[in-house]
Order: structure tokens, then C-alpha cells, then sequence
């Protein structure tokens, strides 16, 4: 049988998590305007930039 704990309160910081948010939408803005991007070059041009962009999002998901 599952044994019920007293959960504990949490806080937050809604300001935070504000920031947070604004973060996470400029990056989605800036990764589509990449993903634009790539898709008109061609070439060496789009390779570079989807590794650009990989490594970019991988860089940030790090954070």
C-alpha cells in the first residue's frame, strides 16, 4: 500500500519564471528565423547552417 507524504510548499518566483519564458520564446524566434534561413540556401551555405543551428540548440538546452 502507498504511503502518503505531507508534500512540502513551494515557492516561486513568478517573476522568474516570467524571464524564463521570454527566454525560451526568443529563442524559439531566433531558431525559426535560422530554420528560414536554411531552407532558401543551398549547398556549403545550409550545411553550415544547420550545424550552426544544432550546435546553438544543444548550447542552450546545456543551460
Amino acid at each position: 500500500m502507498k504511503k502518503f507524504r505531507d508534500r512540502r510548499h513551494v515557492t516561486l518566483d513568478v517573476e522568474h519564471m516570467r524571464r524564463l519564458h521570454q527566454e525560451a520564446m526568443e529563442q524559439l524566434d531566433l531558431m525559426r528565423t535560422a530554420l528560414e534561413a536554411t531552407e532558401q540556401a543551398s549547398g556549403t551555405m545550409r550545411d553550415t547552417l544547420e550545424d550552426m543551428m544544432l550546435e546553438h540548440w544543444n548550447s542552450y538546452l546545456d543551460v
